[in-house]
Parts: structure tokens; sequence; C-alpha cells
């Protein structure tokens, strides 16, 4: 019971660093930014936070997918025996994270990323394959992962749009009557009335 809440314990502050992390990160570091950014989350754009960090760079995702896909393989495969480790989640991991390779693909056109992924696949099972402390630190490896590029990336989870054919954005927040917006170019945070926004346009690179 004490391991289950120190684990609760953990993925808690982890979840509360990340976040902490994106919000410096995307307004570069900038405190009153961070600040107003955090005013318009809520509990429910968890998810999109989260997974619209690792798609919102290509260049991160491509490293991470190239990398963190036959690491998790390596993992199931090493332990897909022992109930403890929960193989099974890391195999249902492993076809997540194929979808999203395969997804990535088609989109950017790196049709090497696959190739890439087999390849350090196959390093891994021959250079390493009795690398305990893989298998022992893997959990904390992928937190500390996630970590590290919540830290980096700096582009925010939203799409980028073009407000009045004019200037970038980001739209944080659509509430009646204001747009709450991180304009692209300087990453000033700033509120527009609605009725000031004639166009929005979402822009497909961000």
């Amino acid at each position: 019971m004490r391991t289950v809440k120190h684990t609760g314990s953990a993925l808690t502050g982890a979840a509360v660093l990340f976040v902490l992390l994106r919000l410096l990160a995307v307004s570069h570091y900038d405190w009153h930014t961070a600040f107003a950014l955090l005013h318009t989350l809520e509990l429910d754009d968890a998810p999109g936070l989260f997974l619209g960090t690792f798609m919102a760079d290509d260049r991160i995702s491509t490293v991470l997918l190239m990398i963190v896909t036959p690491a998790t393989f390596f993992f199931y495969f090493r332990t897909r025996k022992d109930p403890e480790r929960a193989g099974i989640t890391a195999l249902l991991a492993a076809i997540v994270l194929i979808a999203l390779m395969v997804s990535h693909t088609l989109t950017y056109h790196r049709w090497w990323l696959a190739p890439a992924a087999v390849a350090i696949g196959a390093a891994m099972f021959l250079a390493i394959r009795n690398a305990r402390w893989l298998l022992h630190w893997f959990a904390f490896l992928l937190a500390g992962t996630a970590l590290a590029v919540a830290a980096i990336v700096s582009t925010p989870w939203v799409p980028k749009e073009r407000i009045n054919d004019a200037q970038d954005v980001y739209v944080f927040e659509t509430s009646p009557g204001f747009l709450k917006v991180l304009k692209a170019q300087d990453r000033e945070f700033t509120i527009l009335r609605t009725e000031d926004v004639r166009t929005r346009v979402e822009l497909a690179d961000h």
C-alpha cells in the first residue's frame, strides 16, 4: 500500500512539474507570461497539453519516436513473462507508438524513420540485451525524457492561427466577448475583443 501511495505521489509531482515546465518553455521562460497562461488551463486540458507537447515540434517527435518505440518493444520482450512489470501495458504503448510513427511518416515524408527505429531496436537487442539497468529504470527514463521535452519544446500545444490576415497567434482560451492569445513572434500574452477578430485561419505549421 505504501508503494502505491509513493507511486501516486511521484506521478502527481511529475505531472505538476511537467505542466510548470511547459508553461515556462512556451513563454520563453518569462514568469509573467507563464503566470498568465496558467490561468487559461483547466483540468480537462491535461490530455491535450501532454499529447500536444510531443506533436507540436516535428523534429522532437521524430527523435522520440525513433528511440522510444524500439525501447518500449525492448522493455516488453524482456518483461512479458513478468506480471509485476506490466508487460502488456508496454505492448499496448508500443502499438500506439507504431500508429504514431505511421502517421508521422505519412505527414512529413520521413521514410527513413521506421528503418532507423528498427536499427536502434536491433542495437538494443544485440548490444544491451542483458542491460538490467534499462529494465529497472525504464519508467524513470521515460519520465525524465518527458520532463526534458517539456522544458525544451517552446512550441505551444495548441495550433497556430492567423487572425485578421495579419497576425500569427496561439489561441489559449475562447470566452464570450474575448480571446486570450499568445503572439507567435514575441510570445506576448494579450486579450483580444471578439469584435476585433474578423477572421481566424488555422495554419498547417506549428
